[in-house]
């Protein structure tokens, strides 16, 4: 809480642009958050067989990141 009351009482004292930069930055990361969350869950349904055949049994294809959640 402590984050959010210094970047409210710095964002009060920036000037405009400064605003708007933070405002797109806080925009552009949640819809960042939120397209990573949709093709964590829609790109690799469960018990959904691969029509390619490709891919392994857990239809998680070799090239998929580490770092998205299966």
């Amino acid at each position: 809480m402590g984050a959010a009351v210094l970047a409210r009482r710095l964002s009060l004292r920036a000037s405009r642009p400064a605003r708007a930069s933070a405002q797109l930055v806080a925009v552009l990361t949640v819809v960042l958050l939120l397209s990573w969350a949709y093709l964590a869950v829609q790109g690799t349904p469960a018990g959904y067989p691969g029509d390619s055949g490709l891919c392994p049994a857990s239809n998680v294809p070799p090239w998929w990141p580490a770092w998205v959640p299966v």
